[in-house]
């Protein structure tokens, strides 16, 4: 499935993929607000989502390390009841563009879980991806996820 997020970013998920009704949002703790977009396998128990906001003044002033840094703060206290630890600082490449975030576990209904956050700038917009994946199949889900980002190009 390809999809151009904000007129600007193609990214294409494997099939196996489908894009979350309003009803399975409903069902998930968000970091902020709803995503713009977010994909779901439940074969391979992954949540891959994406939102962007357009930030004038901040975009001048902010890289995202910066953001990275705030994001973990924010998401550190709100799972912290979850057994929220960070593993590390993490950096991809998204469609040619470096993205800083890092890289959590903590658990949900008793499943040991891994979280990925990133935050990528482009001109005046910042697009902030989270993925979501169970620990035991971490591995093959780390690989899927630099798969998706591999196909990521800005139009």
């Amino acid at each position: 499935m390809d999809e151009v997020l904000n007129q600007e970013l193609m990214i294409s998920v494997p099939e196996g993929f489908h894009v979350m009704s309003e009803e399975e949002l409903s069902k998930l703790n968000h970091y902020g607000q709803i995503p713009n977009w977010c994909v779901s396998d439940p074969g391979r128990h992954i949540v891959l989502s994406v939102s962007w906001k357009k930030s004038g003044f901040a975009s001048l002033l902010l890289n995202t390390a910066e953001v990275a840094k705030k994001m973990e703060g924010e998401i550190h206290r709100l799972l912290a009841s979850y057994g929220y630890t960070l593993k590390e600082f993490i950096s991809e490449d998204i469609g040619g563009i470096s993205a800083d975030g890092f890289r959590y576990s903590y658990t949900a209904q008793n499943v040991p879980m891994i979280g990925e956050s990133l935050s990528v700038k482009k001109g005046k917009v910042f697009y902030y991806i989270h993925a979501y994946l169970r620990e035991e199949l971490q591995e093959e889900s780390l690989r899927t996820l630099e798969e998706i980002f591999r196909t990521c190009h800005w139009q």
